[in-house]
């Protein structure tokens, strides 16, 4: 296992390269823009003490508002990728460095001020050249803290597409595979011990005070050489060149965070590759339709795919009406209207919402159909995602439709749920019917005998203005449509989920087969 994981991050070293500079790019300028906010606040509160009381109370507060719901508020206002990413991760570096601003000049000895009043220092140069200089033990320990804490808070960016080592734990949790989740977790460890490592041996030598006097005039220097190296570095880097404006020769394709969403990227971006001149930037892994359909509207994604109930249920915000729904053209016809957004035509297949059981159980217990597991829901326990307990074709509906009461609901991540079913965790999870570890896991969905659920027809979608401007978009993609049949996607999501595959190789692949490439 040892070998085919250093096996494995031979094949990864750019990526892992590229994430890594993502990492420390955001981690770094997060935690520089906290200090520039930070150090002058805490020594303003430091000469108010009713001041000080509310900020550092305020501020203690503030960590415990989590972090991924922070997140979430800030994508209507700002979009996606670095820009929320950076405020979010310096809401949080402040604190810590406020606080030890503050503590550090608290503790200047009172000799050491009255010292510098009788030489008839102004304040701002009794500040300079005494306060600040004995403090600065102090303060680059908030520091080390801050910066410990962001490369651990930083992995959230890949859940809005900015990158960095989180994309790596994000897409192997979601394709089931261990190794992408250590080539994740153990280098943002490495990084954090290492930084923290290098601060705290700088935090020592600032215990000297020989040293102080001829070190600390030197750091506004550093601090500056730093902050204009490291912007100089991003802008020069391809990852920058990802997050700033787009170029006309560029489009953006994103996708949700599940194994079919990652393939159906995939596919069309190598396409619209090898069959045009575009350049395609890949956002992936990034979550729920309300985020993705917030980025097309911003302009910040051009083209993703999507499922017409969800889109139906979700966006649209039509009742869900037992059996009786619109089809992909109704949905079509809406959406330009409304979005200025097209449907493009459906890849072939439909990926519909049900729930599954053990096959043993379903044996066991005569139950093929979802009114015959309502007949004992009271007594099992359901895995699903977050959403489940919110969306009219999820939990509700299923409610209302067929009188489920589970004895308990656990929300986990939507790449845990056959996990927890295998453990014996829970009785129920809930699924997608071209879900290819359904058999791996010997599991069987059960029959939506009440037609609850819309058709979920897959297809993709793009911003009008994008397809006008590159009408070779549509030549590109138009030999998948129609070409993903139910029994070839589910084949292909089987060569992800049980084979363990890429996505960008069981794309590749299935692309040659049908002489695509």
């Amino acid at each position: 296992m040892i070998s085919g994981f250093f096996h494995f991050l031979g094949e990864q070293a750019f990526s892992l390269q590229q994430k890594t500079f993502e990492h420390i790019s955001l981690a770094g300028l997060s935690v520089i823009f906290a200090s520039a906010i930070a150090i002058p606040l805490g020594i303003l509160i430091t000469r108010f003490s009713w001041l000080q009381n509310i900020t550092l109370r305020m501020g203690s507060i503030s960590q415990t508002i989590p972090s991924l719901g922070l997140l979430a508020l800030l994508i209507p206002f700002v979009g996606l990728g670095t820009v929320p990413t950076l405020i979010v991760l310096t809401f949080y570096a402040i604190y810590p460095i406020l606080k030890n601003t503050n503590t550090g000049l608290r503790g200047v000895p009172s000799a050491c001020i009255e010292a510098a009043n009788g030489l008839g220092f102004s304040s701002f140069q009794r500040l300079r050249f005494v306060e600040l200089p004995l403090a600065l033990p102090s303060i680059i320990s908030g520091i080390r803290i801050a910066t410990a804490m962001t490369v651990g808070i930083t992995t959230i960016a890949a859940f809005i597409g900015a990158g960095g080592l989180g994309d790596f734990i994000t897409q192997g949790l979601a394709l089931n595979n261990p190794s992408l989740i250590l080539l994740g977790t153990i280098p943002a460890a490495v990084l954090a011990f290492v930084l923290d490592y290098g601060i705290s041996r700088l935090e020592k030598q600032l215990q000297n005070r020989e040293l102080k006097k001829t070190f600390f005039p030197q750091v506004q220097k550093v601090l500056l050489i730093s902050i204009v190296s490291i912007l100089i570095v991003l802008i020069g880097s391809p990852y920058v060149k990802q997050i700033l404006p787009k170029k006309e020769d560029h489009i953006v394709i994103a996708s949700k965070n599940f194994t079919e969403q990652y393939l159906l990227a995939e596919l069309m971006a190598q396409l619209i590759e090898a069959k045009s001149p575009l350049k395609v930037i890949r956002k992936t892994n990034l979550g729920s339709i309300d985020v993705i359909h917030q980025a097309l509207l911003k302009g910040e994604v051009d083209l993703y795919p999507e499922y017409t109930g969800t889109a139906y249920l979700s966006i649209l915000k039509f009742p869900l009406n037992h059996g009786i729904f619109p089809g992909i053209d109704e949905v079509r016809r809406i959406y330009e209207s409304k979005f200025n957004l097209l449907w493009l035509k459906p890849f072939g297949f439909s990926n519909g919402q049900t729930l599954a059981v053990k096959k043993e159980f379903s044996q066991k217990h005569n139950v093929h159909s979802l009114s015959d597991l309502a007949k004992l829901s009271s007594a099992l326990t359901i895995a699903t995602p977050p959403e489940f307990l919110m969306r009219q074709d999820a939990f509700p509906g299923l409610k209302r439709a067929y009188g489920f009461t589970f004895r308990k609901i656990i929300q986990i991540d939507p790449s845990l749920l056959y996990s927890a079913i295998d453990a014996h965790k829970v009785d129920v999870i809930s699924v997608n019917t071209t879900d290819a570890k359904l058999e791996k896991s010997n599991l069987v969905s059960l029959e939506d005998d009440k037609k609850l659920y819309p058709l979920y027809q897959a297809a993709p979608i793009i911003r009008k203005a994008v397809l006008k401007a590159h009408p070779q978009i549509y030549q590109a993609l138009s030999p998948l449509f129609g070409l993903l049949t139910q029994e070839r996607i589910a084949r292909l999501n089987y060569k992800i989920d049980v084979e363990g595959k890429s996505p960008f190789d069981v794309a590749h692949e299935f692309l040659c087969e049908f002489n695509l490439l």
